[in-house]
């Protein structure tokens, strides 16, 4: 806990000194500083309370995770405690193959350690400013993680969780860095934060707003020129071990079915709190959000430009055409690899499955083309977060907020609307950052990113890019 404190408190005098959004020298363990960081305070719900239906989910998931403490997985949970780069170099060092260390990885210790102090300031704001209490302090319990600090525990916000958003924004920059093993890597990266329902030290929601915060870190970590250059060393360093020229660019993007549970179906525990949130949303429909959700059925790159702008980052196809083509890439990949997963299981519709007398949904005319498709995961979901994505590694951190939030509504439309399932929702836009990550190895994607970020800071003639 010291060193904790300590690093908060050299990231603190580090933002009284500098003005920038990134680490000014080779010594800062940052690469964005907390006032660059997109608030989850903001951008996401608050988590939901005792007294509120869709708290269902969390108290269906706390009892599970108790059921499942006696098993391997329980033990795997027990073990996954351990936070920071302790926690990061025990989960991730047998996918990698070999031991790291600050002395024999110094490359990849040091993405490691700055990813850490990064990621951690993604969800500080949401936990100050709810102070959820965690699930064994609010049942009077204790938790099962060897490594927790219950004390601790109890002074620290539950909502969202820290190691979740760890586990995940850890496990998207090692998949980027080493393709290869991009699946093994993100399905560790999701049981690291899964396993914080098993040892009773996070609810569900808590977990899932954790995820979330990862992606929104990894996006901005992206725009730092300094995380790219500790990238690339890492990567350098894991070809000299492995003896190999280069890492293997891997043509597939990574397998769903390996990383995530697949859907939740009518014998889960978890089918009744997805019914709950779904019929919950229900009741928007006959608001101005009801017909904001009727507007998401476009998910054309030129309404999601339109839907995206904000008053200090107004885009359009005319106005930036270099930005158009690379949501356009964007979008047909994270089309291709909601099929790829959507493919492997279907799961009917919430309208189709919930309503099958009356049948009725806010876009009645998209209700016989999408029947015979799966709603797991929510296409429309993962163009929504996936673009929103894209746009806060590029834009500027003033919009930040206001694109992840609407990113976030967009998916939730899709709720509203009576075509997916608030689960099916949630994994969209994981998947949405796993593709990410992925096409940022690509190539053509590079070529089409570094195209739109010269339209919106044109280099300057004669000044050598860093």
């Amino acid at each position: 806990m010291y060193r904790k404190i300590t690093r908060l408190f050299a990231a603190a005098a580090l933002l009284m000194v500098c003005g920038n959004s990134y680490a000014q020298t080779e010594k800062d363990s940052v690469y964005v500083f907390i006032q660059d960081m997109p608030d989850a305070g903001i951008y996401l719900p608050p988590p939901p309370t005792m007294t509120s239906t869709t708290y269902a989910d969390d108290f269906a998931q706390w009892q599970w995770g108790k059921t499942v403490r006696p098993t391997a997985r329980g033990q795997q949970a027990n073990d996954d405690s351990q936070w920071g780069i302790d926690g990061m170099i025990r989960v991730h060092s047998g996918t990698l193959g070999f031991e790291i260390s600050k002395e024999k990885t110094p490359a990849i210790y040091r993405l490691l350690y700055n990813v850490l102090w990064t990621e951690n300031e993604s969800t500080h704001n949401a936990k100050r400013k709810y102070m959820r209490t965690r699930p064994f302090a609010q049942y009077n319990e204790h938790t099962w993680g060897r490594f927790d600090n219950e004390r601790e525990l109890r002074f620290n916000g539950s909502y969202p969780s820290g190691h979740t958003s760890l586990g995940w924004s850890t496990a998207l920059v090692l998949s980027e860095m080493v393709p290869e093993l991009q699946d093994t890597l993100l399905r560790s990266g999701y049981q690291y934060g899964e396993s914080r329902v098993i040892v009773g030290a996070h609810y569900q929601s808590d977990v899932d707003a954790g995820f979330l915060c990862g992606t929104t870190a990894v996006a901005v970590m992206h725009a730092s020129p300094y995380f790219q250059k500790d990238l690339e060393a890492a990567r350098k360093e894991y070809c000299r071990i492995k003896g190999i020229k280069n890492v293997s660019q891997t043509e597939g993007f990574p397998d769903g079915t390996k990383i995530f549970d697949g859907p939740i179906t009518e014998e889960s525990h978890r089918f009744y709190g997805d019914i709950i949130k779904y019929y919950e949303t229900l009741e928007e429909r006959e608001t101005e959000r009801g017909e904001q959700a009727k507007a998401d059925a476009d998910n054309s790159v030129d309404a999601m430009m339109k839907t995206f702008s904000t008053p200090v980052f107004g885009i359009s196809r005319e106005s930036n055409p270099a930005i158009a083509a690379l949501l356009d890439y964007t979008r047909e990949n994270l089309i291709k690899t909601a099929g790829e997963l959507g493919s492997s299981t279907f799961r009917e519709r919430p309208y189709v499955r919930l309503n099958p007398r009356r049948n009725k949904t806010l876009i009645p005319d998209d209700e016989d083309t999408l029947k015979a498709t799966t709603s797991y995961p929510s296409v429309h979901s993962e163009i929504g977060w996936g673009l929103a994505l894209m746009l806060v590694e590029i834009g500027p951190r003033e919009a930040a907020n206001d694109i992840l939030g609407r990113g976030f509504e967009y998916g939730r439309s899709r709720i509203i609307a009576g075509y997916s399932y608030p689960s099916d929702v949630q994994i969209a836009r994981l998947w949405a950052s796993a593709t990410l990550a992925h096409l940022h190895t690509m190539p053509e994607f590079q070529k089409l990113l570094q195209g739109a970020k010269d339209e919106l800071n044109p280099p300057v003639k004669g000044k050598k890019r860093k």
